[in-house]
């Protein structure tokens, strides 16, 4: 009996002492933006703790378009060089701004930079943070089209079987649909406002849409959320 009230209190404390002592806000951080400029998503990390802590943060995937350089960002940037470094923070101490910034250069497409972070020493408990971006040229957007002209959207946001778009310009000849990751998981040929788009067979969660023109020129980028009732 005194074995097992001594092997139950060593539980408790080991459970104790690997309790979580920090927090993220998100799991997920997206943002859409211009190709020739910095495109900066960001979380929140707290020490939810009494005590300072050590947090090390360390890039797991990077799955972005060649050409595009990525610089992690907790307190400074860091360049693409540096795969892993050290946060201390104090008691109840917040990093308000912790962030990703894509640099696509000049090129567009979708780029996907997986973190893991954890407290020193606890690898094994590490939270997996995704952050993303969507960079479009916004300038030659601009050219092609006229400023005043309505922009095409689709609908329901978020969806659950069908997808239907609102075009009034009939811009839009092609929609592709990209996962958290990248990859392009649906496509549709455009052929009239009255077209439904059945995207029943996507998992739930959060895709990015391209819109393309004749010539598969990017027109628009817009988030979309699937919803499995």
């Amino acid at each position: 009996m005194q074995q097992t009230i001594h092997l139950f209190c060593f539980l408790f404390f080991t459970v104790f002492l690997s309790a979580q002592n920090f927090s993220v806000s998100a799991d997920y951080a997206s943002l859409q933006g211009d190709c020739q400029a910095e495109i900066g998503p960001r979380i929140s990390l707290k020490n939810e703790s009494n005590r300072k802590i050590t947090l090390v943060w360390e890039q797991s995937r990077n799955l972005c378009p060649e050409g595009w350089e990525v610089a992690v960002c907790d307190r400074q940037c860091y360049s693409s060089l540096v795969q892993k470094k050290q946060l201390v923070l104090g008691p109840k101490e917040e990093v308000s701004n912790f962030r990703v910034n894509f640099r696509p250069n000049g090129k567009e497409g979708i780029g996907n930079l997986e973190l893991k972070i954890y407290e020193k020493g606890l690898k094994q408990d590490a939270e997996r943070i995704l952050f993303s971006a969507s960079a479009k040229n916004e300038r030659s957007a601009q050219k092609m089209y006229q400023p005043k002209a309505e922009k095409p959207t689709v609908y329901p946001n978020p969806v659950v079987e069908h997808l239907m778009l609102r075009d009034a310009q009939e811009q839009v000849k092609y929609l592709e649909i990209y996962n958290v990751v990248g990859r392009k998981v649906l496509q549709f040929q455009v052929n009239g406002q009255q077209d439904k788009f059945d995207v029943s067979s996507l998992n739930r969660g959060i895709y990015m849409l391209r819109m393309l023109d004749e010539n598969r020129h990017i027109i628009r980028t817009e988030r979309i959320s699937k919803y499995n009732p």
